[in-house]
């Protein structure tokens, strides 16, 4: 017999959680949503380049990510979908628009497919669209 109200109250949690790492990342809160929500032994990829594993290693990179930046002008959520074979994977599109230190705007299309266990992502990869770095 198939438990399909602990099924339900994972997903729920799932989709809460998710609601509010979004919100940070919206409102420019980046290092306090990694903070939160993800795991000390996270696995990271970026566009099927190598992979970087734990957290300390990944806030390096984001930390460098974040010092190009001068301004977050908008994060705008196209999609999020839940699911997986464990109801532990969401993925979110996002067009993201920063303006640099240069003061140039650029515009990022991205898909951020994460993996959860625990209320932490444990594995995510990021997809950027084209030739997208950021």
């Amino acid at each position: 017999m198939i438990n399909n109200n602990g099924t339900r109250i994972k997903m729920m949690q799932l989709k809460n959680n998710v609601e509010k790492l979004n919100t940070l990342i919206r409102e420019g809160k980046i290092i306090e949503a990694f903070d939160e929500y993800y795991g000390d032994d996270v696995v990271i990829q970026v566009n099927g380049n190598g992979a970087i594993t734990g957290k300390e290693q990944n806030r390096k990179r984001e930390m460098k990510f974040l010092q190009e930046i001068e301004k977050l002008n908008s994060a705008e959520i196209k999609s999020v979908t839940f699911g997986g074979k464990e109801d532990n994977v969401s993925m979110t599109e996002w067009v993201i628009t920063i303006e640099n230190k240069e003061g140039v705007m650029e515009t990022s299309y991205r898909v951020n497919v994460q993996h959860w266990k625990d209320d932490k992502i444990i594995n995510e990869k990021i997809y950027f669209c084209g030739d997208q770095t950021f």
